[in-house]
C-alpha cells in the first residue's frame, strides 16, 4: 500500500514538473513573439540600397547626419553602426501653463507646489547596415528614440520616435546622398 502512495506521489510530482516546463515554455516563446505591429515599425525603420558598397552607405548616412544637426557620437565601420545625438529645447507651453495654474491653483488653496515640466531633450539616431541575404545590396536601418529631461534635471520620459514622417525624410535625404555619391556629383 505504501508503495502505491509512494508511486502516486511521484508520478503526480513528474506530471506537474511536466506542466510547469511547458508553461515556461509558453511564457518563453511568448516572449520571444514579435507584436503585430513590430513588422511595421521595421518596415518604416528599414530600407534596401542597390549597392554593395557598405563603406559608401556609412558615409552617405553619416554626411545626412550631419546635415540634420546631429553630433556622431559611435561609429563601428565593422559591425555598420553609427549613433548620433542632437540636444533640443522640450519646452511645451501648454505644459508650463498647466503646471503654472496648478501651483496658483494650490496656493491660494494654502499650499505650496512646486511646478515642473519638460525643459530638455536629447534626441538618438541609430544606424544600423548589413548587405542583404544574397550580397546585392545593403539593408540600412535607422531607429529614433528621445529622452526628456525636466526642469529637476531628471528623466521625465524616455520614448522611440516611430513618426513615419521623420523616417521618410531621413531616408529621402540618404537616397539623395547615395544617388549624388554614386554618380560623383
Amino acid at each position: 500500500m505504501k508503495c502505491r502512495v509512494v508511486a502516486s506521489v511521484l508520478i503526480l510530482s513528474v506530471l506537474a514538473g511536466c506542466q510547469q516546463t511547458s508553461g515556461t515554455q509558453q511564457q518563453q516563446t511568448a516572449a520571444l513573439t514579435l507584436a503585430a505591429e513590430s513588422l511595421g515599425q521595421r518596415q518604416m525603420q528599414t530600407r534596401r540600397f542597390d549597392t554593395t558598397d557598405e563603406r559608401n552607405i556609412l558615409a552617405a548616412c553619416a554626411g545626412v547626419l550631419q546635415d540634420l544637426g546631429f553630433t556622431t557620437e559611435e561609429t563601428n565601420l565593422k559591425a555598420g553602426l553609427i549613433v548620433a545625438s542632437k540636444d533640443r529645447d522640450a519646452v511645451e507651453s501648454g505644459q508650463v501653463a498647466g503646471q503654472v495654474f496648478f501651483a496658483l491653483l494650490v496656493a491660494a488653496m494654502g499650499g505650496r507646489a512646486d511646478p515642473v515640466w519638460d525643459a530638455n531633450q536629447k534626441i538618438r539616431i541609430s544606424i544600423v547596415t548589413r548587405p542583404t541575404g544574397d550580397r546585392s545590396g545593403i539593408i540600412v536601418r535607422a531607429t529614433f528614440q528621445r529622452v526628456i529631461w525636466n526642469t529637476k534635471n531628471q528623466v521625465s520620459r524616455v520614448e522611440t520616435i516611430d513618426k513615419p514622417e521623420i523616417h521618410q525624410q531621413f531616408f529621402e535625404k540618404l537616397s539623395q546622398s547615395v544617388f549624388l555619391e554614386a554618380h560623383q556629383i
